[in-house]
């Protein structure tokens, strides 16, 4: 990697799939900070191989033992806790360094960090230990050199796809291996995706091997797609709707808006939007959302890190609302958009931790409040996928944008008892499965009102 030694580079992000030498590269990199006539070898400072854990950086350890230990001039601490190398004639040092974000305070006089799959830490609060990275460099008589290798996978959103996906820019170097969804099983995307296939035969073997029991399970297509051709994927017990069902929901024929709809509601704040979905019992879905004003959705987009214009789009389109000139959309503005938009809704179902936000202003509307624990959760998933699968849903056009941006971000979470519920998809807010949220809300409170067409939905208030 040219790009580690270029004294204008000082981040360097690989990404590329499983099993192609991204953790030998990494025992390769260390190993050149360590060797005296290297460029990157600097004396009497330490460099820090970071990892998801020391279980996991020692593999990283291990090769650069290995290349390192014939020579003689080099001592080893490889103990359950700590490994690390030290040069004898220079004091210069490796140490490993698990992903622990308690003890990520920084790093001083530390010129040269290597980070072993940042995807794996990306799930086990690595956000502090990479901040701690970022904000080191640039100390004076400090330069410190970040390089990241690793697949994208397991984590789904976060700071290392932020990474990789904002591209080579300033002094920032990223170079990305991924494959084709489209084609993701012919050969020619996966050989692309692993250049060692074309020299080992047993690791040919073992990818068409994998490619065809992918074939024929969506989970081992998920893992395929996200550890083999570096395509991030959920399989298809943890999305909400798959593809294939969505794909129904959007080829039946447009029912017509009959009657009053029922209204699942996700109150958003801060980051969020606030988001509502109509269903009528023709099976009509429709949806809305409010952003707030500030900042503007052009910075929204930016923030989010979405292309330039995507929600802007759906401002045009009337799918999505603005509260202009507050950081902090109201529920009245959500319930006025949706009277404007549906008119009076047969109800309205909520979150009942959000119930008093909308009582003060939805009126005479009924509102719904429904516990979103395990059974109620997993109930409302059952029906939305039922009524996706069998009908009636089907989803009008001008809405489909805003859902299925909605629906690729959301998650749902298994236990063991065979209940499940949605999850963020990230902690901080720029995930939009708003609109996935209330869907589920939407589609249980419409299956609920099929199976019972007489029954009133009232919120009498407490006893």
């Amino acid at each position: 990697m040219q790009a580690a030694s270029d004294p204008a580079i000082d981040t360097v992000a690989l990404s590329l799939p499983r099993g192609n030498g991204k953790s030998f590269l990494a025992g390769h990199l260390l190993e050149r900070a360590l060797t005296p006539t290297d460029p990157l070898f600097q004396p009497g400072a330490e460099s820090v191989l970071l990892s998801g854990s020391i279980e996991q950086g020692k593999i990283v350890f291990k090769y650069a033992r290995a290349a390192l230990e014939p020579t003689g001039q080099y001592r080893f601490l490889d103990s359950s806790t700590r490994c690390g190398i030290t040069h004898k004639a220079t004091n210069t040092r490796l140490r490993v360094h698990g992903s622990n974000s308690k003890t990520a305070w920084g790093f001083v006089n530390v010129p040269f960090v290597v980070w072993d799959e940042p995807g794996s830490a990306e799930t086990n609060s690595g956000q502090q230990l990479f901040d701690a990275v970022m904000t080191s460099q640039g100390k004076p008589n400090s330069p410190l050199k970040a390089v990241f290798i690793g697949t994208l996978a397991p984590a789904l959103s976060g700071w290392w796809h932020d990474l990789v996906r904002d591209g080579t820019h300033g002094s920032t170097y990223v170079q990305l291996l991924q494959g084709d969804a489209d084609t993701w099983d012919h050969w020619n995307t996966i050989r692309k995706c692993n250049p060692l296939a074309a020299i080992d035969a047993k690791f040919r073997k073992k990818l068409l091997e994998e490619r065809g029991a992918a074939r024929a399970d969506s989970r081992l297509k998920a893992r395929f797609l996200s550890y083999r051709l570096n395509l991030p994927s959920a399989d298809s017990s943890t999305m909400l709707l798959t593809v294939d069902d969505w794909k129904r929901v959007c080829k039946r024929l447009e029912a017509l808006p009959a009657g009053r709809p029922v209204v699942g509601v996700d109150l958003g704040g801060g980051l969020s939007w606030s988001a509502a979905v109509a269903a009528w019992p023709t099976g009509r879905i429709e949806c809305l959302a409010v952003a707030p004003g500030i900042p503007s959705i052009r910075d929204q987009e930016k923030r989010d890190r979405v292309h330039a214009g995507t929600y802007q789009r759906l401002v045009d389109s009337g799918a999505l609302r603005v509260a202009q000139g507050l950081r902090v959309q109201p529920p009245a503005q959500l319930i006025d958009s949706i009277l404007e938009k549906w008119g009076r809704p047969e109800v309205i179902i909520c979150d009942r931790f959000r119930l008093h936000e909308l009582q003060d202003c939805a009126g005479e509307i009924p509102l719904s409040p429904r516990v979103t624990r395990w059974s109620e959760a997993s109930a409302d998933i059952r029906d939305l996928r039922r009524l996706a699968l069998d009908g009636p849903l089907s989803c009008h056009g001008n809405s489909r944008g805003l859902f299925e941006a909605s629906l690729s971000a959301a998650l749902v979470q298994n236990d063991d008892a065979g209940s499940f519920r949605l999850i963020k998809k990230s902690t901080d807010g720029r995930a939009r499965d708003d609109i996935a949220a209330a869907l589920t809300l939407c589609a249980g409170a419409l299956a609920r009102m099929l199976k019972r067409p007489a029954r009133r939905w009232v919120y009498r208030g407490a006893a």
